[in-house]
């Protein structure tokens, strides 16, 4: 079975939330959020630092957690990994017991301990049955429900799920962790769940495309608090040379940031600062050490301490306690930090923070060598007079304008937070918008429509914005024939409705029908598609009547529809379009954050859509031949939300309007 139908086939599909920020992507479902990790959650694990952990030690780096003081600025679950079980893991009951050796006080009485010391817990098992051998704990077989009860009745507040004996039996990870996360819903208790399938092609073991790392991302935001997006970052023992895997785990965290947000996070793997090597040297440096707890807080991903702290070095201790670097990891809009720029050896990742015209931005310089390293302000989102500060010394730098350079390290990170204007091409055209807009065009003069904050429709004409008296969900979407402008919306009881003004005087609005859980799209011939309650594509005229989907699983967001060609989001956040009239899908591949946009003009196809990465991108087909991606410089990162609103120029461009960051609507010619 491919990759693309085992994500979608479990996706789960809901109406979408109003948008609320700038990483909104408005063409998702509702995703996990078991309510206990509304930032990335922080902590310690036992499985790089001790190994199969005793209580003696884990009550140990407790009491340095809160006497350090890491407790207090966030480190508070401490995780206990593989190896706590007993020797026959299960009593005659089936239940998990833990070893007695290890743990002579019983695990209830060690969480009990935890929670009275500000702290929380949390445990570990395998998504696949025991074996002996390839895993300490494993709950298949039967026993996800049985031990998720366990695990709460010993009051422990997260679990870890790994999938070692998982892929040795040969299971399928979505369907795995999904049936793992509806047993722990049903446990009684509220617990993060973390998911964990670490296999690789490092690995060398037999596996499947649809069981790797690499396609956590297609489920886990909809199962879990986070799942794991590549191999362990290290192993046991520590070793020399091993920022090359840091650097590794780093890139593959960044391929799908448009999966990060509150309470659902991508998850590269644990902190592993300056661990000692056999050889008595440091596997990280300080500086190797403090890059990687910088871009793990820049990328908003769980911040889990996996070294002995209590081996480390005061200003370590002092560096992973930084407020001003956890208040990027702990911003409430969890938006992941994104690849701006690049030379190959160095980067530029810049985030958007939860206050106004703010971001971190953080300079990695990957060589042996110290680079000096600029941020142009532009490729960050803002404009005008930018404010910068220096979040690792937690200092000022002035105030400049365009661009600000620093000399980096090697192996090291400067990180800053800059403070500026929102930069949105074209002209500011309507504030205080609550969906993405659209735009209709008759002769030379542009038309748009937009979502108010009270939710009812309104429309700009001759610089004057006035309600279409309809309270909608969404994006409107709209067509002219001749001078005649018509719009179709999704209202709030689900159905489409649909409005017409003809001969400068509006009509009344007519009921369509149909079962919508996004928005509505339209074509210049009156076409209407929209995604049912199904999460599949459903066509409109006259009546409605299913297209079905990629792989004949729900889709996300709003699907577009132009020039004979339907086009959607898939789970996997790619592009799949097929003809109206009836045939297959087809995948233009592309990662994309919000619900594609196309535009007919001709026998030309524009599509339009905001990558992963938050800029804009476009791709062309021509007498039906599509072309390739191409990125739109004009929209830096984080420029707009959700989707584009399009419409045909006369001379063959595209009339554009999107939603900013300041929710302000703003107009382009592209």
């Amino acid at each position: 079975m491919s990759v693309r139908r085992v994500a979608l086939a479990i996706a789960l599909m809901s109406l979408v939330a109003a948008p609320a920020y700038a990483g909104d992507d408005q063409g998702a479902p509702t995703y996990y959020d078991s309510g206990v990790a509304k930032t990335p959650y922080m902590g310690w694990n036992t499985y790089y630092g001790l190994g199969a952990p005793t209580e003696k030690d884990v009550r140990g780096v407790a009491d340095f957690l809160v006497s350090s003081g890491m407790r207090d600025v966030g480190y508070k679950i401490v995780w206990i990994d593989g190896g706590w079980t007993a020797p026959a893991p299960r009593d005659a009951e089936g239940n998990l017991v833990e070893d007695p050796a290890k743990f002579p006080g019983g695990l209830p009485k060690l969480v009990k301990d935890l929670h009275a010391k500000g702290l929380k817990a949390g445990i570990y098992t395998d998504a696949g049955p025991s074996d002996g051998k390839n895993c300490a704990v494993g709950s298949g077989g039967g026993y996800y429900e049985k031990d998720a009860k366990r695990f709460a009745d010993w009051k422990f507040d997260a679990v870890k799920v790994d999938f070692l004996c998982g892929i040795f039996a040969n299971l399928k990870p979505a369907q795995a962790f999904t049936d793992f996360s509806k047993a722990l819903a049903k446990a009684g208790r509220p617990m993060i769940l973390n998911i964990c399938n670490p296999v690789t092609g490092e690995w060398g073991v037999p596996h499947e495309p649809d069981q790797t790392a690499d396609i956590s991302y297609t489920f886990g935001p909809l199962v879990g608090d986070s799942w794991r997006t590549s191999t362990d970052i290290a192993f046991g023992t520590p070793y020399e040379g091993i920022w090359r895997d840091v650097l590794r785990n780093m890139d593959r965290n960044a391929a799908h940031p448009e999966s990060n947000g509150p309470g659902h996070y991508n998850d590269p793997d644990y902190l592993i600062p300056m661990r000692k090597t056999q050889q008595g040297t440091y596997e990280l440096n300080e500086e190797e050490s403090t890059s990687q707890f910088v871009m793990w807080a820049q990328m908003s991903s769980p911040l889990i301490v996996g070294s002995d702290p209590r081996t480390l070095p005061p200003s370590m201790v002092n560096t992973l306690k930084n407020p001003e670097i956890l208040a990027v990891n702990q911003d409430p809009l969890a938006i992941q930090g994104v690849r701006v720029a690049s030379t190959g050896d160095t980067d530029v990742y810049s985030k958007v923070l939860s206050r106004k015209g703010e971001r971190s931005v953080v300079l990695l310089n990957r060589r042996d060598v110290p680079a000096e390293m600029t941020v142009n302000f532009a490729q960050a989102g803002l404009k005008g007079n930018v404010s910068v500060r220096d979040l690792r010394a937690r200092a000022d730098r002035g105030t400049t304008t365009d661009k600000y350079t620093v000399t980096v390290p090697p192996h090291g990170t400067a990180m800053l937070k800059l403070r500026g204007t929102d930069l949105v091409p074209g002209e500011a055209v309507g504030s205080d918008a609550t969906a993405s807009p659209a735009i209709a065009r008759v002769g030379d003069e542009a038309l748009v429509f937009s979502r108010s904050t009270g939710g009812e429709l309104k429309m700009l004409r001759n610089g004057q914005w006035s309600s279409l008296g309809k309270a909608i969900q969404g994006q409107p979407a709209v067509r002219t024939v001749g001078s005649d402008v018509e719009v179709t919306v999704r209202g709030n009881d689900n159905r489409a409705w649909q409005r017409t003004l003809h001969n400068g005087r509006w009509g009344s609005w007519k009921s369509l029908g149909g079962k919508l859980t996004d928005a509505p799209s339209v074509s210049a011939d009156g076409t209407i598609v929209a995604r049912g309650e199904d999460g599949k594509v459903w066509l409109h005229k006259g009546t409605w009547t299913s297209l079905g989907a990629p792989g004949d699983a729900p889709i996300y967001g709003r699907p577009s529809v132009a020039g004979g060609q339907v086009a959607v989001r898939t789970a996997a956040d790619d592009v799949w379009v097929r003809p109206v009239s009836g045939g297959q899908w087809t995948s233009l591949g592309g990662v994309i954050s919000g619900s594609p946009t196309m535009v007919e003009f001709q026998d030309r196809i524009y599509l339009f859509a905001r990558a992963g990465d938050y800029t804009l991108w476009q791709i062309n087909s021509s007498a039906g031949v599509w072309g390739g991606w191409f990125n739109r410089p004009e929209f830096p990162s984080n420029s707009l939300i959700g989707a584009v609103g399009a419409t045909a120029g006369a001379d063959g461009s595209a009339w554009t309007v999107v939603r900013g960051p300041d929710n302000r609507v703003y107009r382009q010619k592209l």
